[in-house]
């Protein structure tokens, strides 16, 4: 039987999505993709003939959660049901997984999403009978009032540590007026949050050889979309930081006063041994710099413990330089020695208990730092965007109602804001006052709508 034959006629499919927004993305185009070709989303993955798995290979763990979900799905789909694995984990290793995972009907590379409809079947004579939609408007996997915006793929930083450029390839910038375009639809169907995301961000159109143009095309965005949209900037690489045009930014009111800049480390040893690009001196220009001229700046990074050649310390250096800056939001992580990558071949090995007991200590100091910094909001009024409505087997309190975000919480990244009072609808900017808050979520009260 021919691989086509599967799937003779388009129906119904279903979309498991694991890994970073960047992926998220991608499985976004390749479901709209499907319904341009006739297949119909359903919200029960029992009820699909077509299960899809998008995967993330970034670092082992990842790699093996998503084959635990594929063999979660595999062994619960019924007989017609076919199954897909797409992503980042078959970039990296299709033919070990087709030897390990025989049950999979199809796998596809992250260049290859997009043609999941023709894989499928050839589809001449079907495709647009729902109607192809125009360039722009996607399929969201997110709720409708929030959207991810790539602007590039693939990362030309090659970090010693890092698979990304084996798996994605080198820095590839989408184009702006598409960018635009897609933005401008995006805001026209209702979306009110608008993050901004890359492998590296701050590298937009750097491959054409003139610098970035990420704050020409931030501006442009913002233009486009006006000033009742959030835009969040995510995912930006110390190495390529333009202070003054990023300040010039905020402080215009023309993007969230919300940064994610990934550091890694701040040992100078280590960043060499990591290929970043930058050194400690660097992290403290950047830092002062914002912390002195953005008012109300909200700063995620993310750290990484257990790097070969760390000793006890680099370690307390990283952590004093954690509360020295008081980050309001970090990510930890373990370093995971990935095959293929320069720093699987390092000496001096950090043995993985002492590196978990590093990532403990870490996040523990980190929740100290992130409660005073959300506890220095009580009895202000913030503006909340509202995410969703709370059942009540689901309210941490009496009263409250549903959960939200202020400016300084990235969505399924941060904490969130509860919500009490008035209820208001899913997808509107509320005025709430910040009544408590916990090591890292906010307790609030609505008011009138924030107009």
């Amino acid at each position: 039987m021919k691989q086509a034959s599967l799937f003779e006629i388009p129906e119904t499919y279903y979309v498991f999505n694991l890994g970073c927004p960047k992926n998220l993305v991608d499985a976004e185009v390749m479901a709209t993709r499907l319904e341009e070709a006739g297949w119909g989303a359903v919200s029960d993955p029992e009820d699909a003939s077509l299960l899809v798995v998008t995967t993330c290979a970034f670092i082992a763990q990842a790699e093996e959660e998503s084959i635990e979900e594929i063999l979660r799905i595999s062994s619960a789909k019924g007989r017609r049901q076919r199954l897909v694995v797409a992503g980042c984990l078959v970039s990296r290793e299709r033919e070990e997984l087709k030897n390990l995972l025989p049950e999979v009907d199809l796998f596809l590379a992250v260049d290859e999403m997009a043609t999941l409809p023709e894989r499928l079947v050839q589809t001449a004579g079907r495709m647009g009978r729902r109607g192809v939609r125009p360039y722009g408007r996607r399929i969201l996997f997110t709720p409708p009032h929030l959207a991810y915006v790539k602007i590039a793929d693939g990362c030309s930083n090659h970090c010693s540590y890092c698979t990304i450029p084996s798996i994605r390839g080198e820095l590839t910038s989408l184009g702006r007026e598409g960018i635009l375009e897609e933005t401008s639809c995006m805001v026209s169907s209702g979306v009110k949050e608008l993050a901004i995301v890359a492998q590296d961000t701050g590298a937009w159109d750097m491959e054409r050889g003139a610098g970035s143009g990420l704050y020409g095309l931030l501006r442009d965005i913002g233009e486009v979309v006006g000033e009742a949209v959030w835009i969040r900037l995510m995912y930006m690489h110390p190495a390529h930081v333009d202070l003054k045009q990023l300040v010039a930014l905020f402080t215009a009111d023309a993007i969230c006063r919300y940064l994610d800049i990934p550091i890694q480390h701040v040992s100078d040893s280590l960043l060499e041994r990591m290929g970043r690009g930058y050194g400690k001196r660097d992290l403290v220009r950047i830092f002062d710099y914002l912390r002195s001229r953005v008012e109300g700046l909200v700063l995620r990074t993310t750290v990484m413990v257990g790097f070969p050649g760390e000793t006890e310390e680099n370690h307390r250096e990283l952590i004093g330089f954690l509360e020295d800056y008081a980050f309001d939001h970090v990510g930890i992580f373990v370093y995971s020695p990935e095959a293929g990558t320069e720093a699987a071949s390092l000496g001096d090995r950090v043995p993985v208990t002492e590196a978990q007991s590093r990532r403990d200590e870490v996040l523990d100091i980190q929740m100290d730092i992130s409660h005073e910094r959300l506890q220095s909001l009580v009895g202000s009024a913030e503006r909340v965007l509202v995410d969703g409505l709370l059942p009540a087997e689901e309210r941490p309190l009496p009263g409250v109602w549903g959960i939200g975000r202020y400016y300084g919480q990235a969505y399924e990244i941060d904490g969130v804001t509860f919500l009490s009072g008035t209820a208001r609808e899913v997808g509107s900017f509320v005025t709430a006052q910040i009544d408590d808050a916990q090591a890292y979520d906010l307790f609030a009260s609505t008011g009138r709508n924030f107009d």
